[in-house]
């Protein structure tokens, strides 16, 4: 995007975004003053009708494919340096019962106090750079890209979505019921509540109907895509506590479940994760998938499978011709990979361990 076509795009959504905090009533500190002491829930409404919105826009155009979520810029997370960001910035609100852009809104519509808080800001941007050797230090951690709420909970996106939802409009009952304690039914649904009910409960069926049904690839496709130099494949080892001497699949990285939300897919790219079994790796899935990587895939049966299927196949028990093809096809993949076929038809049961340790240590 070119720098005109920025402030072509900036300046007109800033004007709506200043007229909307204006005419809900933030640019007046007695307002926000309200909210502070909980007489007054103007902000708690306001700021979790817009976050609502604003998230069932983002989840609905993903799963509709009209948004690419990995392509919406993301400010990083520091919490040592936010949290600390987060006492100055409270402090401040608390003493001039104003934010940065309620600030701006009030000074613009002529308020004395919004005009000394901006000042305030302007003199906090300028004293920063003084105090930044004792303050500095809360921010010197590396900050973590892409964070995301369903990330760090470990839980679905659609659970978090309908969640946040859920709160936002309890949020609104319980400021119906502190404002108004005399009404006589202050927990019923309004219209645009039951509407983002209805829409968050539509993405939690669509999204959890398939969650726990990760797109998959057997062993021998993926040691087929390896050899035949598949365009955009990327294989990484979801594995903890991997060393220099653990075995991984040729041509993968390892990146643990810890830090799967780091993982950026370029256009075009197929991800295929994998690790000892399927649920670590479909946990690894859930997670890329809420970062809004669409092309995610699972090796079928982890790293067992692939040890079985390519390392050291074992002919088939029975002598069909489909039997023997798949075995046939596994041979040659095994011998490209180093690994060891066997004739000695397969009895269902599956090696110790130590011997698939001596196996992974004697291939490539």
């Amino acid at each position: 995007m070119s720098a005109m076509t920025t402030v072509a795009t900036a300046i007109p959504i800033g004007i709506a975004f200043g007229f909307l905090l204006e005419r809900s009533g933030l640019g007046d500190p007695r307002v926000i003053l309200g909210q502070l002491v909980l007489r007054d829930f103007t902000v708690i409404r306001v700021m979790f009708g817009a976050i609502v919105t604003a998230m069932l826009l983002v989840v609905l155009g993903s799963a509709l494919g009209w948004i690419d979520v990995a392509s919406i810029a993301m400010p990083p997370t520091d919490l040592g340096a936010q949290a600390l960001g987060g006492v100055i910035f409270g402090g401040g609100f608390a003493l001039a019962a104003l934010c940065p852009g309620t600030a701006c809104v009030a000074a613009a519509s002529g308020r004395r106090d919004g005009v000394v808080a901006v000042l305030g800001i302007f003199l906090g941007t300028l004293a920063t750079p003084v105090l930044w050797p004792a303050l500095g230090t809360a921010a010197l951690a590396a900050p973590r890209e892409g964070a995301t709420l369903p990330v760090d909970l470990g839980l679905p996106a659609w659970t978090v979505v309908l969640a946040i939802t859920m709160l936002g409009i309890a949020a609104s009952m319980i400021a119906r019921r502190v404002e108004h304690p005399t009404e006589g039914v202050w927990w019923h649904l309004r219209a645009v509540e039951a509407g983002a009910l209805v829409l968050a409960l539509g993405f939690a069926v669509a999204e959890g109907g398939s969650a726990s049904e990760a797109p998959s690839v057997d062993a021998l496709t993926l040691a087929a895509w390896i050899k035949e130099g598949r365009a955009g494949l990327r294989i990484i080892d979801v594995r903890d506590g991997l060393d220099s001497t653990t075995y991984m699949i040729p041509g993968a990285s390892a990146v643990p479940l810890v830090r799967i939300a780091s993982v950026t897919a370029k256009p075009g790219e197929t991800i295929v994760l994998y690790s000892d079994g399927g649920a670590h790796a479909a946990r690894a899935w859930e997670r890329l998938r809420a970062r809004g990587v669409s092309d995610g895939r699972v090796l079928r049966d982890g790293m067992a499978a692939w040890e079985d299927e390519v390392l050291a196949p074992r002919a088939p028990a029975v002598a069909s011709d489909s039997a023997q093809r798949r075995y046939q096809r596994a041979r040659a993949l095994s011998l490209w990979f180093g690994g060891k076929p066997s004739l000695e038809p397969a009895s269902g049961a599956k090696p110790p361990a130590s011997a698939r340790a001596k196996r992974r240590r004697n291939t490539c």
